[in-house]
């Protein structure tokens, strides 16, 4: 349902332009964590709006506290991401 939902999202009044991404890139970004998270803490949503509201509500509330966490372990993400020749690691 969720995904219907984002699906539709895409499609109505945002202009949004998904760039392409090399299978098997690997994917050392902190926001990609955060999204991670908050999509473990998403009620479930009937509408549009309703999925709009629960993220907004969602991203205003983020421990601080973890993004920074996030963020300063980027060095240790790079070094590791190298270290595994771009393939997965403990992040």
């Amino acid at each position: 349902m969720l995904i219907r939902i984002q699906q539709e999202l895409l499609k109505t009044s945002y202009v949004i332009f998904r760039l392409p991404w090399p299978a098997r890139s690997p994917d050392v970004s902190p926001v990609e964590h955060e999204w991670d998270q908050l999509k473990r803490q998403m009620p479930s949503c009937h509408s549009v709006h309703d999925l709009e509201l629960a993220v907004q509500d969602l991203w205003v509330h983020l421990p601080q506290d973890n993004i920074r966490c996030l963020i300063n372990s980027m060095p240790d993400r790079v070094v590791a991401c190298i270290a595994a020749g771009g393939g997965p690691t403990r992040y």
